[in-house]
């Protein structure tokens, strides 16, 4: 491995600590819930960090998304008072997110 990519690598397994229980993971969004809905469900519990709902290549919901607290207690809250929320007529799953690496080492 080169220095840059040393280099990359350090700050980008940074940037994942640092969102570290603070990051959840939600499922079971209805299609009409874009970027700016979920941020609204959220916004009551804290600072939102970032947001952002998975889509496929033709920009099409794959009814799950991501959102980023400023503080692991704000993102506790809302997993507290959002998992299970009906939503656009559909329970939402909500739970803290996990690396790939971190889910597959649970299987």
């Amino acid at each position: 491995m080169t220095g840059f990519e040393e280099s990359l690598d350090r700050s980008t397994k940074e940037a994942v600590d640092k969102y570290q229980g603070a990051n959840l993971y939600v499922k079971n969004l209805g299609d009409s819930v874009g970027d700016e809905k979920l941020r609204e469900l959220f916004s009551d519990f804290g600072t939102i960090t970032s947001y952002k709902v998975m889509r496929d290549p033709h920009r099409i919901s794959r009814g799950s998304g991501f959102v980023a607290f400023s503080t692991p207690e704000e993102a506790n809250r809302a997993l507290g008072e959002m998992n299970g929320k009906m939503v656009a007529g559909k329970p939402l799953f909500v739970a803290l997110a996990e690396r790939k690496e971190e889910r597959r080492a649970k299987l």
